[in-house]
């Protein structure tokens, strides 16, 4: 089929002259549909939020709308091209059989790989690599905590060495309650017999030891061989009933494997399962293969009290040497009671005698050491380290959305190495009124309420820190509460740091805030006057749910969000459209400038769309090529008092009135209907924006400034070359040749604001390369502070604005309409780096002037 299409496009673009159009027709649509397919991406992450209900059908409704979407992309992109991304086609067919291969299948256990590093795993992956750890990777890949090196045996190797040695038949009678209990005994003693002599496949050998080494992988190297089955540490937290095989080394690893695997099948996990007929019937072990780690000191770290849920404090608990003591309970170990709140404090401490620790046997296993006496008597940790396995601990459960139970070890560097989180189980449902503590919050005051978009649900509380320039991220403290002017994709690298993010500027279907959705960070976008109230060094607590923003850390509401641990995480349709969205908003393509933004790179759905977006704004910024376009429908020459010699092409609406094709007849201002035009024409022929250096900027006497000239001279269709603004109601393209430099205006204004962007290109002058790159960071600066995205470079600057609302786009419209007028020969004065920020300072100055009076205006 994509075959037929491709050779339709070639034969397409080979045989018939893009008409303008046609060309422009095909740039709306695409813009229409990567808008449809960023609302749909959007819209399947908000349901992973787990507010919302969904089903098997809802997921293929999604990804049947998707794929249509995505596919109009590279058809449209194709066409305004000219066919030069045909590639596109193969690359979206490919993604396309990938996501339909994991959609379509009915197995618990998918296809796979035998063996995952641990780098490459996320919670997405839970189905392949179990629950306990992919949620280790979570905390290394997306948390960015320190855990032990180290791979997974996956569910689909389980599923092989099954098959292979012969065991996978009648297993799952083992769990239907089809046999009297001593029969049931029977066949599971034989079963785990055989799997302890069973023998590991040769595909899955080859596997494991082609994994990419660890740090210092060596033949001394010892190994943690731990259980990740499926549903383990979920809701049903399976607690002690699987194998770990610890201190092994490498050649041993298939030893460890098969005591994990046998494990699956002791009498106490089935009596445990059949207790619980909810749970899923299918059987797998993933096997967590990790870097034996010489641990200093080891413990748990639960993130609430669980005899006193309201005490707000954590408890930890720890021991010398390896977790053993910890985790089963053997002896007395040093008990921490430590604040949740920032910043942490030890509230009290209870050191236990420590006479002996668990280490590292000479040959396999662990062994009980003594203790030097003078250190007996000591504390496990010093307050330091309490304190930053604290600001981990609430890191993990902000990240997770319930409490934790965290097991941890201190490294003989003094690192704290996560090796499990999991969801805190209570002896008792935690005895808590919510509707009480949500009621609680009311006695908070409120900063802002329903003012923005929620992107990201979630409750987030801390200090509020405002950027407002690129290199300020750096100093960004962790836990802060992230307020920005706009939503920017290079700000993203600090979410995963921020306890919630708030923006002036934003839509839900931006790349941010499908970042904040990724690392579950609560967010608001579109808020408006976030910026104006929200200062830093203010405490705030950030309801994404209710959309209201408190004054004050509200721990009623923190609490409240924690309470209970809803199983939806837990449902084949989540995990499911959590493996489909990896494969669909995975971005790779992502900086414009990389040698690397090109097709070859391009994976996933969203950098299909990523590329193709910027290159059909790239194609339609460089301007229309003449020879390539038939002028078929109305244009003329627009009358201006100043000399812009501007030839108007109207495609759709975009005049007030119809003239026929043959005619080029003289427009007034009056008579243009698009909006981007109008807007920007505004404030280009204000008096004094149209000068050879800057003046004073005044909206004064817009309408009254119209003159009569003279009709200019017709102008034939080879003549569309020196200035063109393409036109319909709502879109402009507008090409600018004014002297040595070429200005380029691509943009959209509705009251759609997924649809408005502007893309602003400027290049070249007259004076030397020095003063054009002057002008250049000239420009740059004020659109960074206009809440642009810029690219620059010698004497070409980009800029870029997208997803803001009708009135904030009208005002970026008259932006650029003063700076071109500003900065026409402005290189001319641009002596010294002083002039730049004199004249930057200058043209702001001017710009904040105008608003003050347009404001007073209106309130008139």
């Amino acid at each position: 089929m994509f075959g037929l299409i491709k050779s339709f496009l070639r034969n397409k673009a080979n045989k018939e002259v893009l008409t303008v159009q046609s060309l422009f027709q095909a740039f709306r649509e695409l813009l229409h549909f990567n808008n449809q397919a960023l609302d749909l991406m959007a819209d399947m992450g908000e349901k992973l939020g787990g507010d919302y209900l969904f089903d098997k059908h809802y997921i293929e409704t999604i990804i049947t709308q998707l794929e249509e979407a995505v596919y109009r992309i590279v058809y449209d992109l194709n066409l305004i091209t000219q066919k030069e991304y045909l590639p596109l086609f193969d690359i979206f067919e490919k993604a396309k059989a990938e996501i339909r291969r994991e959609l379509d299948s009915r197995f618990t256990i998918p296809v796979g790989e035998y063996v995952y590093p641990l780098s490459e795993i996320t919670k997405e992956m839970s189905d392949y690599t179990g629950d306990k750890m992919a949620t280790l990777g979570e905390l290394r890949n997306r948390l960015g905590l320190d855990v032990p090196e180290g791979f997974v045996i996956s569910t689909y190797a389980f599923k092989k060495f099954m098959e292979y040695n012969g065991l996978d038949e009648g297993v799952e009678d083992l769990f239907a309650g089809r046999f009297p209990q001593e029969i049931l005994a029977a066949k599971v003693q034989d079963l785990r017999e055989r799997l302890l002599k069973a023998r590991i496949p040769p595909a899955l050998e080859k596997a494991i030891r082609k994994v990419p080494p660890a740090r210092k992988r060596s033949s001394q190297m010892r190994w943690a061989v731990r259980s990740s089955a499926l549903g383990e540490d979920g809701q049903t937290s399976y607690a002690g009933q699987y194998a770990t095989v610890l201190n092994l080394p490498s050649e041993q690893i298939g030893y460890g494997y098969r005591q994990v695997v046998a494990s699956l099948f002791s009498p106490q996990v089935i009596a445990y399962r059949k207790e619980r007929p909810h749970e899923r019937q299918e059987m797998a072990m993933a096997v967590g293969c990790v870097e034996m780690i010489s641990a200093a000191a080891s413990g748990v770290t639960y993130t609430i009290d669980p005899t006193d849920v309201e005490a707000d404090r954590m408890i930890v608990s720890a021991s010398l040497g390896l977790g053993k003591l910890v985790v089963e309970g053997e002896a007395e170990v040093d008990q921490y009671k430590i604040s949740r709140s920032l910043p942490h404090s030890i509230l009290s401490q209870q050191i236990a005698p420590k006479p002996n620790r668990y280490v590292p046997a000479a040959g396999e296993g662990i062994t009980l050491a003594p203790v030097p006496r003078e250190q007996q008597e000591q504390p496990s940790l010093d307050e330091p380290t309490l304190l930053r396995i604290a600001e981990g601990a609430m890191r993990i459960e902000q990240y997770m959305r319930s409490f934790q139970d965290i097991e941890w070890c201190i490294d003989e560097e003094g690192r704290v190495i996560y090796l499990q989180a999991r969801p805190l189980q209570f002896p008792r449902k935690p005895d808590l009124d919510k509707p009480r503590l949500v009621k609680a919050a009311r006695n908070y005051p409120v900063l802002l309420k329903d003012t923005g978009v929620i992107a990201s649900r979630g409750i987030g509380a801390g200090t509020v820190f405002q950027i407002g320039a690129e290199e300020e991220t750096s100093k960004f403290p962790r836990g802060a509460v992230l307020v920005l002017r706009h939503t920017s994709p290079r700000m993203s690298e600090i979410v995963p740091l921020a306890s919630a993010v708030v923006t002036d500027i934003g839509a839900v279907t931006g790349h941010m805030a499908t970042i904040c959705r990724e690392f579950r960070v609560p967010t608001i976008v579109d808020a408006q006057e976030a910026t104006r109230v929200l200062k830093t060094g203010m405490e705030v607590t950030v309801d994404a749910e209710e959309n209201v923003i408190y004054h004050g850390i509200v721990k009623e509401l923190l609490a409240a969000q924690l309470i209970e641990k809803t199983p939806y995480e837990d449902t084949y349709e989540f995990k499911l459209l959590r493996r489909l969205l990896k494969k669909v908003s995975l971005l790779h393509v992502t900086d414009p400038q990389s040698n690397q933004f090109d097709p070859a790179h391009c994976e996933t759905f969203h950098d299909i769309i990523r590329f193709s977006h910027e290159m059909a704004v790239r194609r339609i910024g460089h301007g229309i090529p003449p020879g390539k376009l038939a002028i078929t429908y109305p244009l003329g020459k627009l009358k201006l008092p100043i000399p812009l010699d501007l030839t108007v092409v109207d495609i759709d609406g975009g005049l007030q009135r119809s003239n026929s094709i043959s005619e080029i007849p003289e427009i007034s201002i009056k008579e243009i209907a698009c909006l981007p035009l109008q807007t920007l024409l505004q404030a280009l022929i204000a008096p004094g924006v149209w000068q050879s250096q800057p003046v004073d900027l005044d909206l004064k006497g817009f309408m009254s400034s119209f003159t009569s000239n003279r009709a200019a001279q017709a102008l034939s269709s080879e003549g569309l070359h020196n200035n063109l603004a393409i036109i319909s109601r709502e879109y402009l393209n507008l090409s600018l040749h004014l002297g040595y430099h070429f200005n380029m205006v691509d943009g959209n204004i509705s009251d759609d604001q997924n649809a408005n962007y502007i893309y602003f290109r400027f290049f070249g002058g007259v004076t030397e390369f020095t003063r054009r790159s002057r002008r250049v960071s000239l420009l740059a600066k004020i659109l960074e502070r206009n809440d642009f995205a810029v690219e620059s470079k010698g004497d070409l600057v980009i800029g870029r604005i997208k997803k803001v609302d009708r009135q904030e786009m009208e005002k970026k419209f008259h932006l650029i309409g003063r700076l071109i007028g500003y900065t026409r020969q402005l290189d001319v004065l641009l002596r010294s780096q002083r002039d730049i920020e004199r004249f930057t300072d200058h043209f702001l100055e001017e710009m904040r002037k105008v608003e003050s009076t347009e404001t007073g205006r209106r309130l008139e």
